[in-house]
């Protein structure tokens, strides 16, 4: 799988872009993301909706729970992560 494109994360994350809600920074906002890099692992984390389940091999079974990647944005100044789901829109 290639470059994963990024939808529209909602007005939240134009403000995270803006402001850092821990410190208060202004516009000292980089965007970016959390790679995962686990064994079978696609190279982004997704939120799953739902409580962990544990599945017959051992591992967390998210089969039919809603998946959405995830935005990231951190502040230059205290490095607060802010993370935002992504919507499909």
């Amino acid at each position: 799988m290639g470059e994963v494109p990024l939808g529209g994360a909602g007005p939240g994350w134009e403000r995270a872009r803006s402001r850092c809600t821990t410190c208060g920074a202004e516009g000292l906002l980089d965007e970016g993301y959390l790679e995962d890099t686990g064994q079978g692992a696609k190279g982004y984390v997704r939120w799953v909706r739902g409580a962990r389940d544990t599945g017959v091999f051992g591992g967390f079974s998210t089969m039919g729970n809603e998946r959405l990647l995830v935005r990231a944005f951190r502040c230059r100044e205290c490095n607060h992560l802010e993370l935002f789901a992504e919507t499909t829109g």
